[in-house]
C-alpha cells in the first residue's frame, strides 16, 4: 500500500471536519471582507451626492422675490413672453413673471429653439427652467393648486420642489436653470442654454 493511500486513511474525521471548516472560513472572511467595504463606501457616496442638485444647472432654491402666494383653488395657464438675448444673456422681465406667476419665453440660436419657463412658488420663489416634459415631449404645462402639471400626460409635480407626485414622467420635470436678477429683469446666461442637453436621448 503506497504512502499517499496510508495518510488518506489515517486521517481521522476530525481532521477531515478542520479542513472542511477551515476552507469555509476563508469564503466567509472574504464575503465580510466585502460586505464590510460597500458598508464603508455607503455614508461616503451619501455625503458627496446628498446635495446634489437637479438634472439642470441650477438648483431648486430660486430668488424670493414676493411673499406667499396662495395657488389653493386656482388654475393658472403660461403666458407667452418675449425674451431678449445678447450680451450673453437672455432675459425677460421680472414684473411680468410676478404678475402672471407661470410664463413661457423662448430661446432662438439660428435653427435652435429651446423653450423656456418662469414662475413663482408659493413661497414666493422665482423658478426659471427649460419647458420641457422630456418622455412625452410636451412643452405646455399649467398650475394648479400647489402643483406643476404637464397638459399633455398629465404627470404632476410639487410646485415648491418638483418632486413627482403622480403620473408617467415624474423624474423628468422642467429641467431647472440658474438665473440672476438685476434691473427688473430675470437673466440667464446664455451660454448655459446653449449647452443644455435633453436628459432623454432620442435616436
Amino acid at each position: 500500500m503506497g504512502t499517499k493511500e496510508k495518510s488518506k486513511k489515517s486521517m481521522d474525521p476530525a481532521t477531515k471536519r478542520e479542513k472542511l471548516l477551515g476552507g469555509k472560513k476563508g469564503i466567509s472572511a472574504w464575503k465580510i471582507t466585502l460586505i464590510a467595504l460597500v458598508a464603508a463606501a455607503l455614508p461616503v457616496s451619501w455625503l458627496i451626492f446628498r446635495d446634489a442638485p437637479p438634472a439642470g444647472t441650477g438648483r431648486m432654491s430660486g430668488s424670493q422675490v414676493m411673499e406667499n402666494v396662495n395657488y389653493q383653488n386656482r388654475y393658472i395657464t403660461m403666458t407667452k413672453v418675449a425674451a431678449v438675448s445678447g450680451k450673453g444673456l437672455v432675459e425677460i422681465p421680472l414684473d411680468l413673471v410676478k404678475e402672471k406667476k407661470l410664463v413661457y419665453f423662448e430661446y432662438r440660436q439660428n435653427d435652435r429653439q429651446i423653450p423656456m419657463l418662469a414662475y413663482i412658488t408659493p413661497s414666493g420663489k422665482l423658478v426659471t427652467a427649460v419647458d420641457v416634459c422630456e418622455p412625452c415631449n410636451s412643452t405646455s404645462f399649467h398650475i394648479e393648486g400647489n402643483q406643476m402639471v404637464c397638459n399633455f400626460c398629465f404627470t404632476r409635480w410639487d410646485l415648491e420642489t418638483l418632486k413627482g407626485l403622480s403620473g408617467g414622467c415624474l423624474t423628468y420635470p422642467p429641467d431647472v436653470m440658474s438665473h440672476s436678477i438685476n434691473d427688473g429683469r430675470v437673466r440667464i446666461k446664455e451660454i448655459d442654454v446653449q449647452n443644455w442637453k435633453p436628459r432623454i436621448l432620442r435616436g
